[in-house]
């Protein structure tokens, strides 16, 4: 499908469903013309977001397919979806998401981004439900809060003689004491502790209800705590105030199994290989890469670490180099470390510059290089998955 024949469906579509609005409409084609354009925006679809952007380089068919599962209910490569199946679950995940503080008005631009990405989830939740299952449990890796439901989550309780220390707005050696010994719950519970150094307390309700703020695995948390009828003072864990940045709500992380899950089993890809990064000797790994690079229509997706030198690198071309060994997720009680904390696309081939590789890669709407020594690659790089997509 050439992209003039694209943009014909988008305009039958919309004809033919009112729910496809003028918006989306602006939105598709610009992406059929730019799909470099395509956004995860603060939604942590970054996987699903990638595929999405390989329909509109190389199978515009299966884009404008997607399309019509969303706002017509139609198959999605024989996944059936019906009326709204798609669109409506989305559009309540986009509001969730939206009604949440993000420092910056939101913005509805990338309204469309969203729901056809987090619609490939929901397909791969219809078609392979444990493979969902297995996902969201990935997610956990990430952010241990990801899957409660409820805004508060009971951690443990405090013994009301501390309620005139916090009245006061200060951490006794005490209050501390029993904050560290029962961190082992909160711990259980959340996947972090109270950071005593980083803790203030705000009073709400003098007597009665207090809020701890404070630093613990790169992100602010919070716990309220409330006196109660029978004495002890409850403590649970502000959820939306301590995992706004991953959360169910739209997001979902993928692992290396679950990318290829996505290609084979929603996607239609015809093939899909995870490619580990040898730390030793990461050259078999970038050949792999760049042999697939050069084959028809091909996607290469990469499972990155050390999060934050990503992000920087994105924003600021100064950044682009890391020269310093990767930093590992920040810990969270109980879980494993996550493979990787976010996905790109490997954008073209990986080359070779003095010492250091060369990654080309696409992520938040952005392309652009970084410069990796060759000794810290695969800890920058350590999973890839790769494979050809459409006929």
């Amino acid at each position: 499908m050439d992209i003039a024949e694209a943009k014909q469906a988008v305009t039958d579509l919309r004809t033919a469903q009112p729910s496809f609005t003028g918006p989306d409409v602006a939105r598709a084609n610009r992406l059929i013309d730019h799909p470099d354009d395509l956004n995860q925006y603060f939604w942590g679809t970054c996987g699903m977001a990638a595929a999405v952007r390989s329909f509109l380089l190389y199978d515009r068919a299966r884009f404008v397919e997607l399309l019509r599962a969303v706002y017509a209910g139609s198959a999605f490569n024989g996944i059936a979806t019906g009326p709204g199946a798609l669109l409506a679950g989305r559009v309540n995940q986009r509001d969730a998401k939206a009604a949440q503080p993000m420092g910056a008005p939101y913005e509805p631009l990338f309204d469309l981004d969203f729901v056809l990405t987090r619609s490939l989830g929901k397909l791969l939740k219809i078609r392979s439900p444990k493979m969902y299952e297995a996902q969201t449990l990935f997610s956990e890796q990430i952010a241990r809060l990801f899957n409660v439901k409820e805004p508060f989550l009971d951690a443990f309780t405090l013994d009301p003689e501390h309620i005139a220390t916090l009245n006061a707005g200060k951490v006794d050696a005490d209050l501390a004491f029993e904050l560290k010994i029962k961190g082992w719950r909160l711990g259980q519970v959340a996947g972090f502790t109270v950071d005593l150094p980083t803790t203030s307390i705000e009073t709400v309700v003098p007597g009665d209800h207090w809020v701890l703020r404070f630093d613990a695995g790169g992100r602010q948390r919070a716990l309220r705590v409330l006196r109660t009828a029978a004495g002890p003072l409850q403590v649970a864990v502000d959820v939306r105030g301590s995992e706004t940045a991953f959360r169910d709500q739209g997001d979902l992380g993928l692992d290396a199994d679950g990318i290829k899950a996505l290609m084979l089993n929603v996607v239609g890809a015809p093939t899909a290989t995870i490619t580990r990064m040898a730390p030793a000797s990461p050259k078999a790994a970038v050949d792999a890469v760049n042999a697939q690079l050069s084959g028809p229509k091909p996607y290469v997706y990469a499972l990155i670490r050390s999060f934050d030198d990503w992000t920087k690198a994105n924003f600021d071309p100064a950044e682009r180099t890391f020269a310093k060994p990767p930093t590992a997720p920040a810990p969270i009680w109980g879980r494993a470390e996550p493979e990787g904390e976010h996905i790109v696309a490997i954008n073209g081939p990986i080359r070779t510059e003095g010492t250091n590789y060369v990654v080309p890669v696409w992520t938040w709407k952005n392309t652009f290089e970084v410069r990796i020594p060759a000794a810290h690659l695969a800890g920058y790089v350590p999973i890839l998955v790769h494979g050809r997509i459409g006929n």
